[in-house]
């Protein structure tokens, strides 16, 4: 077999890393995975918007709920931190498809916060994570929520949390398309193809941004897509990104790092280095 993940260059970039991190690497091609601390559970950030839009496409594909129903943003919901619905008018009124396109693409917090209400709340988001095997994966709060003094001993297992290889686990069935269902699987990845704020972009040669309404198409030679959905909370130090990479000639692979450490932008490096011996193993 052709080994393409550069395991030796990947665990000596990590080794110099000044803090907690995380590691999930696949490769369909070869059938190769790779991990290092993959099960070490991490404060999730927005990575937990990646099941919570599973679980909206389930409802939409099974009728239960209707993606293009409007709906105007409950007051409640409107929080602070990253996206553009927290500035908009307080009447405005969007499709639940549209709000979870603002979700991944925006990373938008108000938007996850309805999306999370329109699945039926954190309880049926975490019963989905345990039926698609994702065994670190929790969530307990909304987004930006308020916190209590009480709240503010919790610790990663009573909050918001996830893994490398959980994440990496849905990068995996989205290239495969099992992830729930074939269609749910394509419209997961071209939701996460049109996103802006992917940690891992900087250091590759990122093609142009995809038209949201439309599947990707192959990049152009010298290029790659990046589908993805990072995370931050730079109070804490935590850093995430997930991603499917597809070459020109239709190859795939997906790479996963979490971590954290005392300053978020310090997690940028081992990203980006990872990201680039990765790619280059590929070529």
């Amino acid at each position: 077999m052709v080994h393409k993940i550069p395991t030796k260059e990947l665990e000596t970039i990590c080794a110099q890393f000044d803090g907690s991190y995380g590691l999930y690497a696949s490769v369909p091609e070869t059938g190769e995975t790779f991990s290092i601390h993959g099960d070490q559970m991490f404060y999730s950030a927005s990575t937990i918007k990646v099941p919570i839009l599973g679980l909206l496409l389930r409802d939409g594909e099974s009728g239960k709920i209707n993606l293009d129903e409007k709906r105007v943003i409950a007051a409640e919901n409107r929080v602070g931190g990253s996206g553009i619905l927290q500035s908009l008018s307080p009447d405005l009124e969007l499709s639940l498809r549209d709000i979870a396109e603002l979700m991944i693409v925006l990373s938008d917090n108000t938007a996850t916060n309805e999306i999370i209400d329109a699945v039926g709340g954190t309880g049926r988001i975490n019963a989905f994570c345990q039926e698609q095997g994702l065994w670190q994966t929790r969530i307990y709060n909304k987004m930006m929520r308020k916190r209590s003094t009480e709240d503010s001993q919790r610790d990663v297992t009573t909050s918001n949390h996830t893994s490398a290889r959980d994440l990496g686990y849905i990068m995996e069935r989205i290239m495969d398309g099992s992830f729930v269902s074939p269609q749910v699987s394509r419209d997961m990845y071209r939701i996460m193809a049109g996103q802006r704020l992917g940690k891992f972009s900087p250091s590759l040669p990122g093609a142009d941004r995809f038209d949201p309404t439309k599947d990707p198409a192959l990049p152009v030679e010298g290029r790659v897509i990046i589908a993805a959905k990072g995370g931050t909370l730079s109070n804490i130090g935590i850093s995430h990104d997930t991603a499917i990479f597809v070459l020109p000639d239709g190859r795939k692979y997906s790479l996963t790092i979490c971590t954290q450490t005392r300053n978020v932008r310090q997690a940028q490096p081992l990203m980006g280095e990872c990201a680039r011996v990765l790619y280059q193993a590929m070529l």
